[in-house]
Order: C-alpha cells, then sequence, then structure tokens
C-alpha cells in the first residue's frame, strides 16, 4: 500500500544498484543528444517544417558518448527546503546506425516514417554499476512518427520497452533539422532566432519557459551558408526543471528546392536538471557524432546477439502487436507483463514489486505498485479483500466507494475495489485490484491519486489493468 509520504517519494540511494530499468531510463532518455556533431553528405533530403526525411539512400550512423553525474536525493519528501544530495558519476555511450525505409502502409504524405537499424547499443557506468541496452535481433524496422510530445517510436511485430524506445531518442534528430533553415539572401551578421515552438523537440524536453536560440550567419557562398548558434534556456521535462546552454556552428547548403539542408552541425549542449518525482538530477555534457552516407560506401557493423525479437530477456514472449503510445515491460521471474501507455513512469523494478507513476504535462498525477502474490488454491472473496484493504490503510481509510468482481475471457478473475480517505491532511482515492487466475497465479495492484486529480487520471487504472497478462502462453 503506498500512501502520501510514498506518493511524493523519489528514487533513493540505496536503491541505486537494484533499479536497473529507471537507470537505463535516466540515461539514454535524459543525456542523449546534449551535444551533436552532424555531418550530412549530399544525399541527405530533409522535408519541409511539417514533413519528415524521408531519404532511402543513404545510412546514418549516430555515436553518443556522455560524461556527468546523477542527483539522488536522500529521503522520501522532495518538498524539503534542506533536501540533501547524493551524486554519483556517469559515463555512457551508444551507437546506432539505420536507414529510412518506404513504409508500406504508408504514404508519401503520411507523417510517419520507417528506420530499418542495422545496430543499436548502448552501455553505461553509474558509479559502480553497468547497465547495457539493445535492439535485439529481429527488432530492426522501427517506425517513427511525430506527435505534440515530440517523436514516437514502435515496433508493427510487438511493443518495445522504455529503454529500447530511449535508446533510438536524439537530440536534433533530422525530422526537426528543417527548423534550422536561414533565411534567404541575407548577408553575414545577419540574425533570427529559431521559432520558440520547436526547441523542446530539439532539445527533447517538455517546455521552454524562458531563453531561445539565436543564429548568426558567419559566412556565405552561392552554394553554402555557414551559421553560429548559440542560447540557454530554462524549461522543464516531466515536471523537473532544467537549464540548458547551446553553442554550436552549422552550414546550410541551398538545394534544388527552397528547402536545402544540414551538411554539417556541431553543437555543445549542457545541462542541469533538477530532481523530479520520476528520475534522478542530472549535470552533464554529452558528444555525439551524426553522419549520413551513401550505403554503397558504408558497411554496416551489425552485431550479433542471441537475443530473439519475439522474447524478453527472460523468456516471456514480446506483446504484440504494437502501436504508437504505449510500452511493455516483462517481469524478471515471468509472472507477469504490461502493455502500459507513455504517461506511465518505471520508478522501481524489482523481484518484490513494480512501482510506477503516472506523469500528466509534468504533473505527478498517481501511483501503481504492483506486487506478485503466492500462489493460492483458495479463492479470495470479495468481502475479505475489502476487509483486508480497510485494516491495512487504517486510520487513513475514510469510507468504501465501490466494489467489484469480473471476469476476463481468458479466466483471469478481477476484483476492484475504490475508497477514499485522508492522508497528512489531503484528500486520496485508493483503487485495489487482485488478480488471479484459473492456476491460483495472483497479482496484487494498489492505485493511488491525489483527490484534486481525479479527473486527470479519468479512469487510468482501468487501461492499465487491460494491459497486465498472468498467463502463460
Amino acid at each position: 500500500m503506498f500512501f502520501m509520504n510514498q506518493c511524493l517519494e523519489a528514487p533513493g540511494s540505496g536503491q541505486l544498484t537494484s533499479a536497473n530499468y529507471r537507470l537505463i531510463r535516466i540515461v539514454f532518455h535524459a543525456f542523449v543528444g546534449l551535444c551533436c556533431f552532424i555531418d550530412c553528405w549530399p544525399v541527405l533530403i530533409l522535408a519541409g517544417e511539417q514533413g519528415v526525411s524521408r531519404d532511402t539512400s543513404s545510412i546514418f550512423e549516430i555515436e553518443l558518448s556522455v560524461t556527468g553525474k546523477l542527483k539522488f536525493p536522500v529521503g522520501n519528501d522532495l518538498r524539503s527546503g534542506s533536501l540533501e544530495i547524493i551524486e554519483q558519476p556517469v559515463h555512457a555511450h551508444s551507437n546506432l546506425i539505420y536507414r529510412n525505409k518506404v513504409d508500406p502502409d504508408g504514404s508519401e504524405q503520411s507523417s510517419a516514417i520507417v528506420r530499418h537499424y542495422e545496430h543499436a547499443t548502448a552501455n553505461a557506468a553509474i558509479g559502480g554499476d553497468f547497465v547495457n541496452t539493445q535492439l535485439p535481433q529481429g527488432v530492426t524496422d522501427i517506425h517513427v512518427c511525430k506527435h505534440d510530445k515530440g517523436l514516437d517510436f514502435w515496433f508493427h511485430e510487438g511493443f518495445l520497452t522504455q529503454p529500447e524506445a530511449d535508446l533510438l531518442t536524439v537530440a536534433f534528430d533530422p525530422v526537426y533539422l528543417a527548423a534550422l533553415v536561414p533565411p534567404s539572401h541575407q548577408a553575414r551578421g545577419t540574425q533570427w532566432e529559431l521559432n520558440q515552438d520547436v526547441i523542446p523537440d530539439l532539445l527533447c524536453i517538455d517546455t521552454v519557459h524562458s531563453g531561445g536560440l539565436e543564429a548568426t550567419i558567419i559566412d556565405r557562398t552561392a552554394k553554402s551558408t555557414a551559421v553560429h548558434i548559440q542560447g540557454s534556456m530554462e524549461g522543464a521535462i516531466n515536471g523537473a526543471a532544467t537549464s540548458i546552454t547551446v553553442e554550436g556552428d552549422y552550414d546550410w547548403i541551398t538545394g534544388d528546392n527552397s528547402a536545402g539542408r544540414v551538411s554539417m552541425l556541431q553543437v555543445v549542449i549542457k545541462e542541469s536538471r533538477d530532481v523530479s518525482y520520476t528520475a534522478p538530477g542530472i549535470d552533464a555534457e554529452a558528444v555525439i557524432k551524426m553522419s549520413c552516407r551513401s550505403q554503397t560506401t558504408l558497411q554496416p557493423r551489425v552485431v550479433a546477439t542471441s537475443s530473439n525479437g519475439g522474447m524478453s530477456g527472460y523468456g516471456r514472449s514480446r506483446r504484440g502487436p504494437g502501436k504508437p503510445g504505449f510500452r511493455w515491460i516483462s517481469d524478471a521471474y515471468d509472472r507477469y507483463d504490461v502493455v502500459y501507455e507513455n504517461n506511465w513512469k518505471i520508478i522501481e523494478a524489482g523481484s518484490e514489486y513494480l512501482m510506477m507513476r503516472f506523469v500528466d504535462q509534468g504533473a505527478l498525477v498517481g501511483q501503481v505498485t504492483l506486487t506478485p502474490l503466492p500462489l493460492q488454491s483458495e479463492v479470495l472473496t470479495l468481502s475479505d479483500f475489502e476487509n483486508d484493504i480497510e485494516k491495512t490503510l487504517g486510520d487513513q481509510f475514510g469510507h468504501l466507494v465501490s466494489a467489484s468482481t469480473y471476469s476476463r475471457d481468458d479466466g483471469t478473475t478481477i476484483m476492484r475495489v475504490a475508497s477514499v480517505g485522508e492522508a497528512e491532511d489531503l484528500p486520496f482515492h485508493w483503487i485495489h485490484y487482485h488478480l488471479r487466475t484459473v492456476e491460483g497465479r495472483r497479482l496484487s495492484l494498489a492505485f493511488v491519486v491525489e483527490s484534486r486529480h481525479m479527473a486527470r487520471f479519468s479512469g487510468a487504472d482501468r487501461q492499465y489493468i487491460e494491459g497486465v497478462d498472468l498467463t502463460l502462453e
């Protein structure tokens, strides 16, 4: 059961060695693209502001190196004015090699593309711990589509895990480079500000509150324009404040059409991010090298792996078919797996429980904890379940709102009990589930939502439960 203090807690320093899922998310979602070097050969084709890169004649290679530190809070209450921070050094490296493909299910006007990844791996050292992730063999053709929160990556044959999707996320993705087009027929020294709306997409953050990016033409010829770019911004990602500085240069080559293309871009980005309810803080700098070459001149480095794209690392089948906006996690002991919406963020994944938090537009809305239970032949009654919940909540229990039982086609019985109460003088809603298969496999789920956020939560527990599977195929 998770009450007020636990709903507002952040990952503690004692959890560093066990939270592999969380660590890989931190490194490759928080750091990817902080500093980049792009070298694009003339075969690179960029679409307009509303389009996407559809070049199918080139192979893109991206190498990322990160150096910095993670900031973990000591204690559970992030609201404390004297929050103590423990810092851990982090070093990370990733390598991506892909080419764009024609989407057999789309059209030239579609906002989605398909990237065929020849190679996608990443490794990180955080303190004394090492975390590795990669796209498994067979998980190669990844759909990429734009939405209001950036790019979404999904695999048609099965759902991607959060670490797999984060591995593919880079700042200054070619999809957005059309935003760097310089004004036409302007001389050396001309300055302009980049469109404020595209900056969060370029930097892989949620919002920019102040500041921006300014570009200056430093040289111009008949065929190319050399541009210097710099700026400082205050923004946010997943509810955490972040400060970012940017400085670098790029060359814009005038093409046969009015759009043109980036032939070279080198940008250094440094970021300082606060601790949030879903991740530690960071102070880091990264270097990304991106190149775009003809397929005839680049020999892809395909790394053999024993992983099967259709299976989890522990043998459980990857759920599918995949679709945009969803991720998949499989319990390490094959007791259950979950397909969930992107708004849910993994906080802890261990042998005893899985904790996730629901974030909406940067606000912490709710939390769920999944706890596997021992096999049991005796069937728990709804009345017994209600009594157990009231006893566990103790003085925080107010009154019962609803209780129900239903079954799925696969034989899984689901009990749902909703109640309200108070914790630290704040009203809360609790929603408890008990899932049981015909064979007696059981899973407990406890959702907690501050009452003022119930409208935003909007039945997210029911959709989450639909993605939970205890059956063994």
